[in-house]
C-alpha cells in the first residue's frame, strides 16, 4: 500500500515488450490492470505476485540490435525467464502474459522454456507470420508492416525520459539508443526495400518467417494457456489455430474470441459482460489457479467463448437474447458442417451449381501501390500509397491496428471505392450462422502471368452491406499441400499454401487455374430477410500488396472468372445450426 516491498517468496507474471516499458509506465502507469503492456500493474501486485517487465533483446532499455523476434531475442526471453524464476523474491512459479507483441514474446518463451513456464495468458498472438500477417495471400502486408515497423522503432528508440529519471543509467540508455538507430540503418532499411524489390527471403515462406512465427513449435508449449483473440484482429486467422494445437496436446488451454480491431479490442476486454468477465479478472482467475494452486473453478470456463456477429436478431428466443457471445465446446463448432454456394452468371449465389456454360465477368488490374523505407533523422520512416480505393475499407481499419476514427465505409462495403463484382444469395428464410474457416474456390485465367483474387463476405441488409471477413490469393502461390489442409466430411475448407520459391507457379496466359483461397475464420449470422454476398476484387492492398516485380508480370492483366460445370466457382461456409446458439 504504501510502494514498498513486503518481505517473502511469490509467484512471478513475466511480460516482455518490444515498446519499451519504462516508457509505457511512465505514459500508463497510474492505471490498474495493464499488466498485459508491461506496465506497472498495481492491480495484480496487491494481490501477491511479482510483476517483472522486460524490454526485449534490441528495444527500450535493453542493449543490442532489434532483429524483428529473431535468434538473438529470442535467446534472450529464455535469460529473463531464468533470471525471474530463480531471484530470491520468486517462489518458483512463473507465469507469463501479454497482448500483441508480449503475447508473442509469451508463447516463444513457453517454448523455448517449458521446464520453467507453469501458466500463460495471452491475449491478441500471432501465430503464422507468413499466411497470418505479413505474408497473407503470398504477398507483402505492406500497410500493416509499415505502420508497425515505425511505431516499434519510435517507442524503442525513446528512452530520454528514462535517462533523467534515472541518470546513474544515462550512459547505457545512450548507448543502446545508439544501437537502436544503428539496427534500423543497416538492417531495417535494407531489409523493407529488398522485400520491396522482391528478395526471396521476404517474399516466401523461408526459414526466416518459420523462426519468427509461434506456430512452428507450438507444439512444445506445456502450460496451461488462455487465449484472447477478436474477429477483426491482426491475427484473426492464427488464434483459433494456436488453441487447436494446445487442445489436441492435451494442454488445459481456453480460446475466447471479441468483436473489434486490434486496439479496440484490448480496451474493450477490460469491460466484460454476462458471459465474459473483464480481462483483469480472468488473468487473476487464471494465475491463482495454476501459479498459487487455489480453485478458482477454472474447470466451469467454457472451452470456447466467441462473439457472434448480429447475435442476437429478432428471430433469437427471447429466453436466449443475452449478449453478443456463444459458447462451444471445441473450434472449430463440433456441429460445423461445410456448405457450398456457387456462383451464378446473373451475380447471384446458389446451393445449385451451374449445369451450364454461363458467362463469367471480368476483372482488370486496378493501379500498383508504392512504397519505400527511409532513415528520418534516426528513427524509421516508410512511404507507402494504396491505390485501389481499399484506404476505406474494413480492411483498412484492421491492418492499422483500429487505430482511427470511424468512418462509414469500415462498416459499409458499399461505400468502399473498390473495384468488386458481386454475387449475392437470396434473401435468407431464415437466420444463417457461420462459425469457423471459410474456402473460396474461384476459377480464373488472366492474359498476363500473375494476378490476385480477393474474396470477402458480407452481409447485405436494406441499410449496408456488412463486412464479415476476407481473405485473396497470389496466383502463383495457389499451390496447395492438402496433407495441411483442413477438411471436414470430405470437403476442403481451409487451404494450406506452402507460398514456397519451389512451388511458385506464374500463369500461362489463357489457361483456367483453380484458386483455393483461404477466407480468414468467423463467427457471424447472416440474419433472416438479407442476403449472403460474396464479392470478388483483383487486389485488396489494404491487406495486401504485390512487390515490384509481381507488379510488372500483373501490369495490364484482365482476369476472367470462370462459371461452368467443369469450372464451377463457388465458396464453403462452415454452417453451424442456429440451435446451437441456444
Amino acid at each position: 500500500e504504501n510502494g514498498q516491498p513486503i518481505p517473502g517468496q511469490f509467484p512471478v507474471i513475466l511480460t516482455q515488450s518490444a515498446y519499451n516499458t519504462n516508457l509505457m509506465s511512465l505514459l500508463l502507469g497510474k492505471v490498474p490492470g495493464n499488466l498485459l503492456l508491461g506496465v506497472t500493474d498495481s492491480f495484480i501486485v496487491r494481490r501477491g505476485y511479482v510483476q517483472v517487465a522486460v524490454d526485449a533483446y534490441g528495444t527500450g532499455a535493453s542493449s543490442g540490435g532489434w532483429d524483428l523476434l529473431g535468434p538473438n531475442e529470442q535467446a534472450a526471453y529464455s535469460d529473463a525467464a531464468q533470471w525471474a524464476k530463480t531471484q530470491p523474491w520468486s517462489n518458483g512459479k512463473l507465469g507469463v502474459a501479454g497482448v500483441s507483441y508480449m503475447a508473442i514474446t509469451s508463447l516463444f518463451t513457453s517454448q523455448l522454456r517449458p521446464d520453467l513456464v507453469d501458466a500463460a495468458f495471452v491475449s491478441l498472438p500471432m501465430g503464422d507470420a507468413m499466411r497470418g500477417t505479413v505474408g497473407i495471400g503470398g504477398m507483402l502486408n505492406g500497410l500493416f508492416m509499415s505502420r508497425w515497423l515505425q511505431l516499434t522503432h519510435f517507442t524503442s528508440t525513446q528512452n530520454v525520459p528514462t535517462s533523467l529519471l534515472n541518470p546513474k543509467h544515462m550512459q547505457h540508455l545512450i548507448s543502446a539508443t545508439d544501437e537502436h538507430v544503428a539496427q534500423m540503418r543497416s538492417y531495417f532499411l535494407p531489409l523493407i526495400n529488398q522485400a520491396l524489390d522482391g528478395e526471396p527471403t521476404y517474399n516466401f515462406q523461408t526459414e526466416y518467417w518459420s523462426l519468427r512465427s509461434p506456430i512452428t513449435n507450438m507444439d512444445k508449449v506445456e502450460a496451461p494457456t488462455l487465449i484472447l483473440g477478436a474477429l477483426h484482429d491482426l491475427f484473426q486467422r492464427d488464434e483459433p489455430l494456436l488453441y487447436e494445437i494446445l487442445k489436441n496436446k492435451g494442454v488445459d488451454s481456453r480460446l475466447v474470441i471479441y468483436d473489434g480491431s486490434h486496439f479496440v479490442n484490448f480496451v474493450a476486454t477490460h469491460i466484460g459482460n454476462e458471459t465474459v468477465p473483464p480481462v483483469d479478472l480472468m488473468l487473476l482467475q487464471w494465475f491463482d489457479k495454476y501459479l498459487k494452486g487455489i480453485d478458482t473453478n477454472t474447470e466451469s470456463m467454457p472451452q470456447v467463448t466467441q462473439f457472434v456477429k448480429n447475435y442476437p436478431t429478432p428471430s433469437t428466443p427471447a429466453q436466449f437474447k443475452g449478449d453478443h457471445f456463444a459458447t462451444a465446446t471445441d473450434w472449430p463448432h463440433p456441429l460445423m458442417t461445410p456448405e457450398r454456394w456457387y456462383l451464378r452468371e446473373d451475380q447471384g449465389l446458389s446451393k445449385t451449381a451451374p449445369t451450364t456454360e454461363e458467362s463469367g465477368p471480368q476483372m482488370t488490374q486496378p493501379e500498383h501501390p508504392s512504397g519505400f523505407a527511409y532513415d528520418a533523422n534516426g528513427l524509421l520512416g516508410v512511404e507507402l500509397n494504396i491505390n485501389d480505393g481499399t484506404e476505406c475499407s474494413r480492411s483498412f481499419d484492421q491492418w492499422t491496428l483500429g487505430l482511427n476514427l470511424p468512418k462509414a465505409c469500415f462498416s459499409n462495403s458499399d461505400l468502399v471505392p473498390q473495384q468488386r463484382v458481386i454475387f449475392e444469395s437470396e434473401p435468407m428464410a431464415e437466420d444463417y450462422y457461420i462459425n469457423g474457416p471459410i474456402q473460396a474456390d474461384i476459377w480464373i485465367d488472366s492474359t498476363v502471368t500473375e494476378a490476385v483474387v480477393s474474396v470477402q463476405v458480407e452481409e447485405v441488409s436494406a441499410r449496408q452491406s456488412l463486412p464479415i471477413t476476407n481473405g485473396q490469393l497470389l496466383a502463383s502461390g495457389r499451390l496447395v499441400d492438402e496433407s495441411r489442409s483442413r477438411f471436414v466430411e470430405g470437403v476442403m475448407i481451409q487451404p494450406y499454401h506452402p507460398f514456397a520459391e519451389a512451388t511458385s507457379a506464374p500463369l500461362v496466359p489463357g489457361e483456367v487455374v483453380k484458386m483455393q483461397i483461404e477466407v480468414f475464420p468467423t463467427s457471424a449470422i447472416i440474419r433472416q430477410g438479407n442476403k449472403l454476398r460474396i464479392s470478388i476484387s483483383p487486389s485488396n492492398q489494404a491487406q495486401a500488396m504485390l512487390n515490384y516485380p509481381r507488379q510488372a508480370m500483373a501490369e495490364g492483366g484482365v482476369t476472367t472468372i470462370h462459371i461452368s460445370p467443369q469450372y464451377p466457382s463457388s465458396v464453403v461456409l462452415p454452417m453451424v445450426p442456429t440451435s446451437a446458439l441456444n
